[in-house]
């Protein structure tokens, strides 16, 4: 096994979560505003979650009326007591076509070794399509998955920053220390 010298190379490891966002909520008819104190990125149609507040029935998943980069507006029923109170929370769900929009975030940064390919994967490569373009060894973790997506910048002069789409993550060795992550370029549309 090589040593920690090894890991030369940095990976800044990215998850797609959009945060829960803290609010207030007011309610006028059937009309309830939450106001955050960051601004919450949302758009008119999205549909947010909403949690944690009291009475309950200004929780649950709505489609919102953005009325500016900290509010937004819902409809509720006009019988609920204004405003509402507890730890209030609003979460991206949707957009309104059922549809995620990427937040990626920075989870964490990680060192790594590059592994080169053997000369019999270079040659199934060449005749079989393949996801993996690169492949690096890190220490073993287990809050690392397929969901997530890698930054890297060569440590190599002139090296280009990459986004790269995690596609496997493997044991490495005996899998009790360290792991490969399987990663191949993210296309560009």
């Amino acid at each position: 096994m090589a040593g920690a010298g090894d890991l030369r190379e940095r990976l800044v490891i990215q998850e797609n979560v959009w945060p829960a966002i803290a609010v207030a909520i007011t309610r006028v008819g059937t009309t309830a505003t939450a106001t955050s104190s960051i601004a919450h990125d949302y758009v008119t149609g999205d549909y947010v979650t909403v949690a944690g507040a009291t009475p309950s029935g200004y929780n649950g998943r709505f489609p919102v009326t953005v009325t500016g980069p900290t509010t937004f507006t819902y409809v509720v029923d006009g019988a609920l007591v204004t405003p509402a109170t507890g730890t209030v929370t609003t979460t991206f769900a949707m957009d309104a076509h059922g549809a995620r929009r990427d937040r990626w975030s920075t989870k964490t940064t990680i060192r790594a070794q590059l592994l080169p390919k053997g000369a019999n994967e270079r040659l199934q490569q060449a005749t079989v399509v393949s996801q993996v373009d690169l492949r690096f060894k890190v220490r073993r973790r287990g809050d690392i998955t397929t969901a997530m997506r890698a930054s890297w910048r060569p440590s190599w002069p002139g090296g280009q920053a990459q986004t790269l789409e995690i596609h496997g993550v493997l044991p490495f060795g005996d899998g009790r220390q360290w792991m490969a992550l399987e990663c191949g370029e993210v296309a560009t549309v």
